[in-house]
């Protein structure tokens, strides 16, 4: 049986709390703003899946990660925290 370890990666990433009106980053904004990939339903904010299923709800302490390509995905603290650590 092979092992294998994750290829080393940097990312951005922005732990969302709700509040549209903290300061947040431009790429988080921009794809707000532009609609396609989040997209606010009242007060909830949602990622679109490419694959055409059903939306993923981004909750409060959930990290929406922008990955390398400049895709967008989202992830669970407890996962987000297990796999990434903050660059100094």
């Amino acid at each position: 049986m092979a092992s294998y370890a994750r290829k080393p990666q940097t990312i951005e990433a922005y732990q969302w709390n709700g509040d549209v009106t903290q300061k947040m980053p431009e790429w988080l904004y921009d794809a707000i703003m532009g609609g396609d990939n989040l997209v606010f339903t009242g007060r909830r904010l949602f990622l679109n899946n490419p694959d055409g299923e059903e939306a993923y709800q981004i909750n409060d302490g959930d990290y929406i990660v922008r990955e390398g390509d400049g895709s967008l995905s989202t992830r669970h603290p407890g996962v987000f925290e297990s796999e990434w650590y903050l660059l100094k």
